[in-house]
């Protein structure tokens, strides 16, 4: 065997890697094409947790193949067992206005992104054992653009399963300042968080449009006067594949039919977990309209290497939901 292939066997076996020795190739990859860099951002590249790509790296400078120097970079040793036949280019080659996203905040609306933060910063604190961890406000503005730029906004009857994040927040923000009381028909949330469903019952008092916010374990059936009444459904769920395939039955029971928009962030980084997510996208009959990668920043989320991934789902007319009674499954990151 090789040096580098015998180093890499070894690294995966002391990890003990669930992604085997392709997940240390794809550390060593990124290492090799971004150094110096940092941690989380190799965990981006990898497409593998934070602590993973941490231990990964420890093991390398065991064996003297990453250096000791922060931010990580491969020792010379490192870079001639592994860099050979590397392109000597470092990249610069994503648009730098939006890093990949496709949607920016424009400069005309920076000052919303201030009013959100001010908002937010009232809210209550995240709590880990819910999987809660709040995206940045310039995130919450992109994911509002995002639906608006599909025809997924004005005139719909959206439905936030789960709001952690504080998308009402943005939204009513936007309408209030650029639309109408008739930009939405109607607002509604869903939250198990008592504290949460308080403090948007009184930030979303004042909209110009309809709205309520209604407290709801979604391991239970939707309430029955939310079922088919929605256009547009958002969620950000928990950080397990489960929990992404109950938030998804439930968008299911609430889209009011074919066509419906559902707008999914999701950012595990588990093994298997994009192929876990995407097999109960079609199974539950939505189709992948478009998948922008690290479109949402979180303040925070270190496994998930600080960002998720933002898929526009499109109701078929093959949907069903997985989920249609009460789910007793493990559901959040603690439950496992």
């Amino acid at each position: 065997m090789a040096e580098p292939e015998r180093i890499v066997a070894e690294v995966a076996s002391a990890v003990g890697l669930a992604e085997g020795e392709p997940g240390v190739r794809a550390v060593v990859a990124a290492l090799a094409r971004l150094e110096p860099v940092s941690i989380r951002r190799i965990s981006r590249a990898a497409e593998l947790p934070v602590p993973i790509v941490a231990a990964v790296c420890g093991e390398l400078r065991k064996r003297s193949i990453v250096a000791h120097e922060r931010p990580a970079q491969l020792t010379p040793l490192g870079r001639a067992a592994f860099s050979r036949g590397a392109l000597r280019h470092k990249g610069g080659d994503v648009c730098p206005t939006c890093a990949g996203r496709e949607v920016v905040v424009p400069a005309r609306l920076r000052r919303l992104v201030a009013e959100v933060e001010r908002r937010s910063a009232r809210a209550p604190q995240p709590l880990v054992e819910l999987d809660q961890c709040h995206c940045k406000a310039d995130s919450k503005l992109r994911r509002v653009l995002a639906m608006h730029h599909v025809d997924a906004l004005v005139g719909r009857r959206v439905l936030l399963l789960g709001d952690d994040d504080l998308i009402s927040l943005a939204l009513a923000t936007i309408v209030d300042r650029l639309g109408t009381e008739a930009t939405l028909k109607r607002l509604t949330v869903v939250d198990l968080d008592a504290r949460l469903v308080s403090f948007l019952s009184g930030e979303l008092a004042a909209s110009a449009f309809p709205t309520s916010v209604v407290r709801h374990d979604l391991r239970e059936p939707l309430p029955a006067e939310l079922v088919g009444a929605f256009d547009t459904v958002v969620t950000d769920p928990p950080f397990t594949a489960s929990g992404a395939r109950l938030f998804l039955s439930r968008a299911a029971d609430a889209l009011a039919g074919a066509s419906g928009d559902v707008f999914l962030s999701f950012g595990s980084k588990r093994p298997g977990a994009a192929f876990e997510l995407q097999r109960a996208i079609l199974e539950q009959g939505f189709a992948i309209r478009r998948l922008v990668r690290d479109f949402n920043e979180y303040v925070g989320a270190g496994v998930l290497g600080g960002t998720s991934h933002l898929y526009h789902l499109v109701a078929t007319e093959h949907l069903r939901p997985a989920v249609t009674g009460t789910f007793d499954g493990p559901l959040y990151t603690a439950d496992r």
